[in-house]
């Protein structure tokens, strides 16, 4: 029997009597082992389920599938908040299960590892099928992104305010005022993290000075037009941004052609942009705002209206926003191997808790 506890500390606390584990391959094996229990598990009750992962990775449909089933929920019911745990290793699908929990633990010694989704080669590799294979990979990418963007805000909200103390002694340090809260969040962030880590934030850095420019010119746009608020009109509003922007940005590549790279960066451009609006004008965002905008608008609350608090948030929240959404993406190029202080500092995960052990059935 597990001692009952309140609701609240439930939602942080691994209950090994409602509970999941994901040990070795994610495979079909463990797909069908899990189903029974996750069904049992969701149709009981709306308790808090736990997760427990001791996993180098495996099929990436396979993990996402068991993700459905832990946040399905019955007819007018909400999905059961998840605790993910990871022990000694969470890596590839394993990692991103970690990090897709409402709350996510790791142990110090916690091994982590994210890259970008991976598929076998046929023995014959046709132009068709090499075109069709890139597409395939680049949308499990995004649809990893996408899986990790619901917890992003509220973890990446936590940092700013745990962090933004050492801003001003970092601007002092540098003698430069003029320093922005990015600039200094990232100079901060860069001496909590491993090495391998730092690489990851100089190759997001890089990646973000572009999405960056994106985003104010879509930002731009949207100010000059009166939406509709039908998806179709918003989607061709990012369109036109996209192509507009990737025909700015192109310099003086003489290499550079639609059919070379700029239709696969257009593409890029639309689908980050559908993700940022998506994630910026929904109810999260609005509940985020509605919280976090006093602590962290420094003008005095009571000369601004609700609208006003509002926009300032938005202003203030959004580069920060979205240079997280670059270090995600740059998650998945390449191997990055990371410590669990790492995926803390990256928003990956909500703490890193040492000694933590379940006894299974």
């Amino acid at each position: 029997m597990t001692e009952t506890m309140d609701p609240a500390d439930a939602d942080f606390t691994p209950n090994p009597d409602r509970a999941i584990w994901i040990d070795g391959p994610i495979d079909k094996a463990l797909e069908r082992r899990l189903r029974p229990k996750i069904l049992e598990l969701t149709a009981g009750s709306r308790a808090p389920i736990t997760v427990f992962i001791n996993s180098r990775g495996g099929n990436f449909q396979v993990g996402h599938r068991i993700l459905d089933l832990l946040t399905s929920a019955p007819e007018g019911e909400s999905p059961c908040k998840i605790i993910t745990v990871a022990g000694r290793s969470a890596e590839s699908m394993a990692a991103d299960i970690l990090s897709a929990g409402d709350f996510a633990i790791a142990d110090p010694g916690t091994r982590l590892l994210f890259h970008g989704t991976r598929a076998a080669l046929p023995q014959a590799l046709t132009a068709d099928y090499a075109a069709a294979l890139a597409q395939l990979l680049e949308n499990c990418n995004r649809s990893a992104t996408a899986s990790f963007l619901g917890n992003l805000a509220t973890r990446l909200l936590f940092l700013i305010s745990a962090l933004r103390p050492e801003f001003e002694p970092h601007r002092a340090s540098r003698n430069d005022e003029t320093l922005t809260d990015l600039e200094c969040f990232q100079a901060v962030l860069f001496e909590k993290v491993s090495p391998a880590a730092q690489a990851v934030l100089i190759r997001a850095a890089f990646n973000w000075n572009i999405r960056s420019g994106l985003v104010t010119h879509f930002e731009e746009e949207v100010r000059k037009v009166r939406l509709s608020g039908e998806p179709a009109d918003i989607e061709r509003l990012m369109l036109d941004s996209s192509v507009a922007f990737e025909y700015e940005t192109r310099g003086t590549d003489r290499e550079w052609s639609l059919r070379k790279r700029g239709l696969g960066k257009i593409n890029e451009h639309f689908f980050f942009l559908d993700a940022y609006f998506r994630e910026t004008n929904g109810i999260q965002f609005r509940a985020l705002s509605e919280q976090w905008a006093s602590p962290n608008l420094t003008e005095d609350q009571d000369v601004l209206s609700a609208e006003e608090k509002a926009a300032k948030f938005r202003a203030f929240f959004l580069p920060f926003w979205s240079f997280f959404v670059a270090i995600r993406r740059t998650l998945h190029q390449a191997e990055n191997a990371l410590t669990a202080t790492d995926a803390l500092f990256f928003g990956l995960i909500d703490t890193v808790r040492a000694g933590f052990t379940a006894a299974r059935d």
